[in-house]
């Protein structure tokens, strides 16, 4: 996985620099993560690994999957096709709303509850995690009963488990030293 990652990174950074510099953000970040999901379906691995397809055709056939793509934006799928990368698109895509998120100040998170949070669970939690990361947060939640209780906090590199489910882990692995 790193070295997909490794093998990406030039192509998120070059596609960051020119949405940057187009103030075309959010429009790339759609297109890649489209195309990150596309090329992720099987129908579409089978006929991009079809010999009889040609490059051309490839070609077309990406460029029609999504309505009003840019020609640099065919450019650039038409570039990894090319090169045989279309399968690190999603790392790419990854990559590319890292850096946007970093320089338009923002994060995402995901957390984890064993009972749906309502409206002011998710902004006090936000709020929190404003104060401790220094950026605006935009929150995913999700519910999964077997954390017991509390909550799973994922943003970036941090990680913060509150759930009962760990607190009972370490109490049990203290108990049996």
């Amino acid at each position: 996985m790193a070295e997909r990652t490794t093998i990406a990174r030039p192509y998120a950074e070059a596609v960051f620099r020119l949405a940057s510099e187009t103030s075309s953000l959010q429009r790339w970040s759609d297109v890649l993560d489209f195309y990150a999901i596309a090329v992720t379906d099987e129908n579409l691995a089978y006929a991009l690994g079809d010999p009889r397809i040609t490059g051309d055709q490839m070609d077309d056939l990406l460029s029609s999957l999504m309505e009003n793509i840019s020609g640099q934006e065919q450019e650039l799928i038409k570039m990894l096709r090319e090169n045989g990368k279309l399968q690190i698109l999603p790392e790419i895509a990854a990559l590319y709303n890292e850096f946007r998120a970093n320089a338009e100040g923002t994060i995402d998170a995901s957390v984890i509850s064993a009972f749906e949070l309502d409206d002011a669970q998710v902004d006090k939690l936000a709020q929190m995690l404003k104060k401790e990361l220094n950026r605006d947060v935009n929150i995913e939640a999700t519910v999964d009963p077997s954390i017991i209780g509390g909550v799973i906090i994922r943003a970036g590199d941090t990680v913060i488990d509150g759930s009962v489910a760990s607190s009972l882990q370490d109490l049990t692995s203290y108990l049996t030293r």
